[in-house]
C-alpha cells in the first residue's frame, strides 16, 4: 500500500485549517448580523420572528402615559413643535403636554394610576422604575393612585409623592407658590430641604424656596369675599378694580380671566367697561376643585348730552 508523499499530507492538512476557520468566521458574522438587528426577522416561510427580550422591555420604558381623555386643545411638544393629542395616542418619556384655557385631559399610566390635568397646565413626563415622575411646570393637576405604584410630581424645587394608594392634588400657580391637598390617603411634600406627610382631608402649601407649611384641615366651604366697586360710575371711568379674598389656594377667575392670589389670600383685578351695564362673573376653584361664583353688575354712565349753542340776535334784545 502506497502512502502520499509529505508534502501533500501538509496541502490537505491547510486545506482543512482553512475550511475551519472560514466557518468560524461566517459563525462570527452571523451572529453580529442578527445581534444588531433589534426589529423581527423575516423567515422565508413568511413568519417572523419576535423580538428580542432587551428591545421589548426598552420599549416598555420608553411608553409613559396613555391619554384616556382629551378634551379642548390638549398638545404634546415634539422636535420643538406643538401637536394636537386625542384620545387613545401614547406618550413617551421626556415628552411635554400641555392644556388651553378650558380644556381639559386624563392620562393613564397603569390601571391604578392616572393624573387629570385641569386647564392652563403644562407637564413634562418621566418614567421611573418604580412608577412615573411629572414634572409641574404650571397649573393643576389631580392625581389618583390605587394601587402600590409610586407617583412623584415634582414642580419648583418641590417634590410630592404618594405614600400608598391616595387621591392627592398639586397647584403650581403664577407667583411660585406649590399647594398640595390630600383628598384620600396620604401624599409626602417636600420643599425647602423639610419633608413632611399631608394626611387624609387636609392640605399644605410651600412659597418659593421656602419650607412647607403645616398641614390644615381643608375648610368645609370654598372661601370667596368680593369687594364690589359702587353701582354706577362716571362715564370718563373706563376701567374699574374689582377686588377681595378667597384661600390663598384658590384659583379665582374673573369674567373668565385668571387673577392671581396673594398669600393672604387678596386678589385685585382691573375690568374694562362700556357704557351701560357690565356684568361682572368671579368665581373661585379651591384645591380639591369644588367652586363658588359671586357676580355683580356696574353701570357706566352714558355721556351727558351735547349743548347746542343757541344762535339769537343780540341788538334785537
Amino acid at each position: 500500500m502506497s502512502t502520499a508523499p509529505p508534502s501533500r499530507k501538509l496541502g490537505n492538512i491547510a486545506l482543512v485549517v482553512i475550511a475551519l476557520g472560514a466557518v468560524a468566521a461566517a459563525a462570527v458574522v452571523s451572529r453580529r448580523f442578527l445581534a444588531a438587528r433589534p426589529t423581527a426577522v423575516q423567515l422565508s416561510s413568511g413568519m417572523a420572528l419576535a423580538p428580542a427580550p432587551a428591545v421589548r422591555a426598552r420599549e416598555r420604558e420608553e411608553a409613559t402615559f396613555q391619554v384616556a381623555s382629551a378634551n379642548g386643545t390638549v398638545e404634546v411638544q415634539r422636535a420643538g413643535q406643538w401637536i394636537a393629542i386625542k384620545d387613545g395616542d401614547t406618550l413617551t418619556r421626556n415628552d411635554v403636554v400641555r392644556t388651553a384655557p378650558g380644556a381639559r385631559a386624563v392620562l393613564r399610566l397603569s390601571a391604578g394610576t392616572e393624573i387629570e390635568l385641569r386647564e392652563r397646565v403644562e407637564i413634562g413626563l418621566d418614567r421611573l422604575a418604580s412608577g412615573a415622575t411629572v414634572d409641574l411646570r404650571r397649573g393643576k393637576v389631580v392625581a389618583h393612585v390605587s394601587g402600590t405604584e409610586g407617583l412623584e410630581i415634582t414642580s419648583r424645587d418641590t417634590k410630592t409623592a404618594n405614600e400608598g394608594p391616595a387621591h392627592f392634588v398639586v397647584l403650581s400657580d403664577e407667583r411660585g407658590r406649590v399647594s398640595v391637598a390630600a383628598l384620600s390617603g396620604k401624599a409626602k411634600f417636600t420643599a425647602g430641604g423639610k419633608a413632611l406627610t399631608v394626611p387624609e382631608g387636609t392640605e399644605s402649601s410651600a412659597e418659593a424656596g421656602a419650607a412647607p407649611r403645616d398641614p390644615e384641615r381643608i375648610p368645609e366651604e370654598v372661601l370667596l369675599d368680593v369687594v364690589w366697586p359702587a353701582g354706577e360710575q362716571r362715564h370718563a371711568a373706563e376701567t374699574t378694580e374689582i377686588s377681595g379674598r378667597a384661600a390663598p389656594s384658590s384659583v379665582v377667575s374673573i369674567n373668565g380671566t385668571r387673577t392671581p392670589v396673594g398669600a393672604d389670600g387678596h386678589f385685585t383685578a382691573t375690568v374694562t367697561l362700556r357704557t351701560g351695564k357690565n356684568p361682572v362673573a368671579v368665581e373661585a376653584e379651591d384645591l380639591g376643585g369644588r367652586t363658588r361664583q359671586a357676580s355683580g353688575t356696574v353701570v357706566r354712565r352714558p355721556p351727558p348730552p351735547a349743548l347746542k349753542p343757541e344762535t339769537t340776535d343780540l341788538w334785537k334784545k
